[in-house]
């Protein structure tokens, strides 16, 4: 097949986020390229990943590649953070762990057999902006090769980042990890809170049959110090891996920067940053992944509304907001984690990680305002997703023929939207009780079914009313969640 002369979108880096977008912008009908720097497998870390994960693997029609080389779900975990040396069991989730070297592979290999154009290995010599689009120069074994490309979608990870162009979001923290035999330790993933730092260890998949051990801690803790001698320092005061000493693999103590950053400017000049180039997360939660994805694809959406309809001020605006949205949840969730671990305050690790300070960047760019203004804003309510929790008990037959009247606080703006993979504006709905526009819940027109709520006196007539637009059992779930939110008032 004779290459394109002019690619829409160029990537890269071949990790998850940019195997992701290029899965996706495929779909949509866009011409795309990828390169990636060195051969595939690549061994990588961050293996575990969260149940949220499975959910883009089906939307990408990607499922079956979770299913491949042993990988191994429904791990139980046990746990040692808000008491001293008290263990809680939690019972099997919906998490996931996987071989990230075959799992990046299957991604590209199914992203190539759906028309991506892979350069791999290919070195990126340089990236020129000229009038209407970006020239990519590469090298690879036969010689220099040169894209085009409109956009650039920057999928590289930490390697692609300078110090100065990061905006610090978190405390630095550095991993030190190590094998040790399976056999050895149980079969589920620990989690254990000491006084300078936490540990974190799990089995992997795969026929060696080891289990990784994780040591995570202020860099001043390693200052001057042999990285081995620290790592057996912890493990061996530790209640739940003292027994991964016995056996450790050949490889030694390893050590990586798991720090947590934004990128300054994500979004210039048709120049995108996604995955570990953009942002990246406190480990704690094991959601980097899935959360890297997720963004992808709400970049996509940005991407494809330019592509299609050139609104690129709208397409920006959205691609940060989504940003700062992730990184806001992450910061607030993480150091509110961190705050409940048995050290407390008065330890140093534990205290610097119970509070957000984000810190200035060199150039003071738009979007660090918007990160830092977003961070200062109390938390509001979160719109759920369906099915919600039953305000009215398990059976709305209780209340059918309760009387049914709009919240007075109820008023009417105009929003960005997602639609077909788009973003549009469409009327939505404010109340004090949301912390942001609602215009849809279930692809449902929210403002249109509260302005026909009018013609409805009692809970039943509005449902019935409503299966014009949707299912019985969905009219009955909508009129739950719009109480629960506060934009019906019922009795």
């Amino acid at each position: 097949m004779e290459k394109p002369e002019m690619f829409d979108v160029v990537i890269i880096g071949g990790g998850p986020a940019g195997a992701c977008a290029a899965l996706r912008l495929l779909a949509l009908g866009h011409r795309v390229a990828l390169i990636e720097q060195q051969a595939f497998p690549r061994p990588q870390i961050g293996e575990s990943l969260s149940v949220g994960v499975r959910n883009i693997f089906n939307y990408l029609g990607a499922e079956q590649l979770l299913n491949r080389h042993g990988y191994i779900e429904g791990l139980s975990a046990k746990v040692i953070w808000e008491k001293e040396g008290e263990v809680h069991t939690l019972q099997k989730s919906g998490g996931i762990m996987v071989n990230r070297g075959k799992l990046d592979e299957d991604l590209i290999s199914l992203a190539v057999s759906r028309g991506l154009e892979l350069f791999q290995p290919a070195k990126l010599e340089s990236c020129v902006k000229l009038a209407s689009h970006w020239e990519v120069v590469i090298r690879q074994e036969l010689g220099k090769s040169t894209l085009k490309g409109v956009f650039i979608l920057d999928a590289r990870g930490r390697s692609g980042l300078r110090t100065m162009d990061k905006i610090i979001t978190a405390a630095p923290m550095v991993a030190l990890y190590a094998h040790t035999n399976r056999s050895a330790m149980p079969e589920c993933t620990l989690v254990e809170a000491q006084e300078s730092g936490w540990l974190w260890g799990s089995p992997l998949p795969g026929p060696d049959q080891k289990f990784r051990m994780m040591v995570f801690l202020s860099p001043e803790g390693l200052r001057k110090r042999d990285l081995g001698q620290v790592f057996r320092e912890k493990i061996s005061s530790s209640i739940l891996f003292k027994g991964g000493l016995n056996d450790l693999g050949n490889e030694g103590i390893q050590s990586c920067s798991v720090s947590s950053y934004s990128h300054q400017q994500p979004w210039e000049n048709n120049y995108i940053r996604i995955g570990e180039a953009a942002f990246t997360l406190d480990p704690l939660s094991s959601t980097g992944m899935e959360k890297a994805m997720r963004f992808s694809l709400q970049t996509v959406i940005a991407l494809n509304t330019i592509l299609k309809s050139g609104d690129a001020q709208m397409a920006q605006s959205y691609y940060e907001d989504k940003l700062v949205e992730s990184l806001s949840l992450h910061l607030n969730w993480t150091s509110n984690y961190y705050s409940t671990a048995w050290p407390g305050k008065g330890f140093g690790f534990w205290k610097e990680r119970s509070q957000m300070n984000i810190s200035l960047p060199q150039n003071d760019t738009a979007f660090y305002h918007k990160l830092a203004s977003n961070l200062m804003a109390k938390p509001g309510n979160e719109v759920r997703d369906l099915p919600t929790k039953l305000a009215f008990g398990a059976n709305i037959d209780q209340v059918w023929y309760k009387e049914v009247r709009l919240s007075p606080q109820i008023s009417y703006t105009r929003a960005v939207c997602v639609e077909d993979d788009r973003l549009q504006i469409r009327e939505a709905v404010q109340h004090p009780s949301l912390s942001r526009e609602v215009a849809y819940i279930d692809n449902i027109a929210v403002p249109s079914l509260l302005k026909e709520s009018n013609e409805a006196e009692t809970v039943g007539e509005l449902i019935y009313l409503w299966t014009k637009h949707m299912p019985f059992e969905q009219a009955k779930a909508m009129a739950i969640q719009l109480h629960d939110l506060d934009l019906l008032e019922i009795g």
